[in-house]
């Protein structure tokens, strides 16, 4: 066969797959709206109380996986009910997520918005905390590189509650980590958490979906992680959070606190396990 001919077949098939896969990402972008950093803080929901209680907070850390499972309505309010914080990664906006963030009585809501989905109206997506007590302040901000195809950032959420007997307060992250970015892009994101956490002088709960999905990231993670004092959660059944070849993504690390009843439990209602534990201030 003709060399010329060879060398031409090759760059026309190479120009066919690329540009096969640049009419997917446009269409996987199409179906999603960006939105401003300036206006991806979202609230809702009154607390009832006004300081967290330094001997026992309760908590629970939970990948959602934005309600697309049956079960949700049962399951949230049976392991969230009783929990004074509830970190939600994939939280979802939609008409009955809402319902059921409100049936939560006398607890505020906090999200961290991604972006919107174009085909179900606009609902926005992201992280949150849940609380019992009004934090004194929320931030919100996005990673500075976008999920391939989808070309959508992940948010991050950081909120800080007073403690009784101290003015030292608790800050708490949501973290849905960014997935099939590259390592750096990761980094780069964690590095966003971390910028916050060396500016805070008090306990932190810092938890979520890292997606750690490679060793490399799990590595970084708790290299970094343990480099500024955290202590990462030995959970009872644990290794319920363990998924086929990518292994374990859903973490907990706590600073300045002590962790009792610390468990994870099976459920069907999303493809993440929920994480419940209770600290207090050390």
């Amino acid at each position: 066969m003709d060399r010329l001919f060879v060398k031409s077949l090759i760059v026309l098939l190479a120009m066919t797959f690329m540009s096969q896969a640049n009419a997917k990402r446009v269409l996987f972008a199409s179906q999603f709206s960006l939105i401003n950093v300036k206006d991806s803080h979202e609230s809702f929901g009154v607390a009832d109380g006004s300081e967290l209680n330094p001997d026992s907070i309760k908590v629970l850390v939970w990948n959602i996986k934005k309600g697309q499972e049956r079960g949700l309505d049962i399951d949230l309010p049976r392991f969230g009910g009783d929990r004074d914080l509830v970190l939600v990664q994939e939280g979802y906006l939609s008409p009955a997520l809402v319902d059921l963030f409100h049936s939560f009585q006398g607890m505020t809501w906090d999200m961290g918005v991604s972006f919107l989905y174009k085909k179900d109206k606009n609902t926005k997506t992201g992280v949150m905390v849940g609380s019992r007590v009004e934090p004194t302040s929320v931030k919100t901000n996005h990673t500075v590189d976008f999920e391939p195809f989808i070309l959508t950032p992940k948010a991050n959420i950081f909120a800080k509650y007073p403690v009784a007997g101290t003015d030292k307060e608790l800050l708490v992250i949501s973290v849905h980590g960014i997935n099939f970015a590259n390592h750096n892009a990761f980094v780069r994101h964690m590095n966003q958490a971390f910028h916050e956490i060396e500016k805070h002088d008090g306990p932190i709960i810092f938890a979520g979906d890292f997606n750690t999905r490679t060793a490399k990231r799990k590595k970084h993670l708790m290299q970094e992680c343990v480099r500024r004092g955290f202590q990462s959660v030995d959970f009872i059944d644990g290794h319920l959070r363990n998924k086929p070849i990518v292994g374990m993504l859903d973490f907990t690390f706590v600073r300045g606190l002590k962790v009792k009843n610390p468990k994870v439990f099976s459920v069907k209602s999303s493809d993440h396990p929920p994480m419940h534990f209770e600290v207090a201030v050390q």
